[in-house]
């Protein structure tokens, strides 16, 4: 779905003008209750994957709820063309728009190196100290994370608890950013660049150090699960998992794991 739909160019393009969000699926209790009324799959229950474009309120569906996006556009040109008639009937408010200064985080860090080691992108970590401003450090952020030369590039999360830091080897808790490269199955990270130093210049060198000093593989799918299942690897979600598919896939990859 991310390769042949939402990396097209035209797509990306398009969706500028959405707000795009990338629900927790089984890995939180509100926002999977949420998903159970899409009622995509023929269970009832929450499936692995669900797309659906919703209006400004989220309270009417403006395209058909399924499984992904190839369920509800024949390919991504037509995914492209449909969100930009959509989105001219919600132009929304260009005073608004231009005040965009969140920082779109993941919800934890062992989350969001799951997500970046997924996407194949470094992840920043935010790390405010108690005696930094953090309003004015996420401001900064913000900025460069929306700018055109950053946008889409990182993923980010921002520390609530020290002993989360654990999972990222090298990780100085007095820097203040710090961008991660996540191993190859999301688990843990390695840093690449971090500072305590939070200037607007030094925070653009740290984001350019951590793009230029990342390393990404290029296993096919199929490598990476079998790769995955020798090496013994397992995500475990916080919530019990409801999609058939996903859960017989996932009983496999446990009986494989444990005969070794």
């Amino acid at each position: 779905m991310d390769t042949s739909f939402l990396s097209d160019p035209d797509v990306i393009a398009a969706s500028r003008k959405f707000i795009c969000i990338r629900l927790l699926s089984y890995e939180n209790k509100e926002e999977a209750a949420f998903l159970k009324t899409f009622n995509v799959g023929r269970s009832g229950d929450v499936e692995n994957t669900v797309f659906c474009i919703l209006s400004p309120d989220a309270k009417e569906r403006l395209s058909r709820a399924a499984r992904g996006t190839g369920q509800v556009y024949s390919n991504s040109k037509t995914m492209a063309e449909g969100m930009t008639k959509i989105s001219m009937k919600y132009p929304g408010v260009v005073s608004e728009i231009q005040k965009i200064s969140s920082v779109p985080y993941v919800a934890d860090l062992r989350l969001a190196l799951n997500v970046a080691g997924c996407d194949k992108q470094p992840l920043v970590i935010v790390n405010p100290t108690t005696n930094g401003d953090v309003l004015d450090l996420e401001k900064k952020i913000s900025a460069i994370a929306w700018s055109q030369e950053f946008i889409g590039k990182f993923i980010y999360v921002k520390v609530r608890d020290q002993k989360e830091l654990e999972l990222v080897n090298g990780a100085e808790k007095e820097s203040q950013i710090l961008v991660v490269q996540p191993d190859n199955f999301g688990l843990k990270g390695e840093v690449l660049f971090q500072t305590a130093e939070v200037s607007s210049m030094q925070l653009k060198e740290t984001f350019n150090q951590g793009l230029s000093k990342g390393k990404w593989p290029t296993l096919s799918f199929w490598n990476h699960v079998q790769q995955g299942h020798q090496k013994g690897v397992f995500w475990e979600t916080k919530l019990p998992v409801t999609d058939k598919q996903e859960l017989s896939a996932r009983e496999r990859a446990r009986a494989k794991n444990s005969s070794k």
